[in-house]
């Protein structure tokens, strides 16, 4: 259900209106900046364009160059990173406001610090939304309310970090593979 309704009754055009997906692979459009986040909804105010960047964690790279919001981007956005095309078009998502978005591995391209004040900002900013976020690193999905083990396309265990950690040997092992010396790095820098 969306919203407490089933997702049966709604119309079909009224659910994706209120849904935005963004995929791991972005595809950016020749045009400005701006333009490309406008592709989400296109008659978004200024004001609007620059909040979504600033949530999706784009709005320090933009306002490096010269030109701003007014940058023109190559096809395919060729004269971007990967990482800098994530967070277009995480920016062209959040345009929308939407109820629901899906980031589909979306974030693989950022580093884990930029990944996690965008986490932060999808939190304070889309209290509203459902947040589905797709992915493969731990990290990534460990402060979600639910976390979904898929494996072989099957949902193999549900529940938090927590639960999670206590429940299932496969989340614990992957949790392990992927954080292994990260807590001994932790202590270097604090130190």
């Amino acid at each position: 259900s969306v919203n407490g309704v089933p997702v049966k009754e709604y119309e079909l055009s009224s659910l994706r209106s209120g849904i935005s997906y963004v995929m791991q692979k972005s595809e950016l459009f020749s045009g400005t900046i701006a333009e490309n986040i406008r592709w989400g909804k296109a008659d978004a105010t200024d004001e609007e364009v620059a909040e979504a960047a600033r949530i999706a964690q784009a709005e320090d790279f933009v306002n490096g160059f010269a030109e701003g919001y007014d940058t023109y981007i190559a096809e395919k956005g060729a004269s971007l990173s990967g990482g800098q095309k994530q967070r277009m078009s995480i920016a062209r998502a959040l345009v929308r406001r939407p109820e629901i978005i899906i980031l589909d591995d979306a974030t693989s391209a950022l580093d884990l610090a930029t990944e996690a004040r965008l986490r932060k900002a999808l939190r304070e900013n889309l209290k509203d939304a459902t947040v589905i976020m797709i992915a493969q690193r731990i990290a990534s999905v460990k402060e979600a309310d639910r976390i979904a083990v898929i494996e072989n396309g099957t949902i193999k265990d549900c529940g938090s970090h927590d639960e999670l950690m206590r429940t299932s040997e496969t989340y614990r092992d992957i949790y392990n593979s992927q954080m292994k010396g990260a807590d001994e790095k932790e202590v270097a820098i604090n130190e």
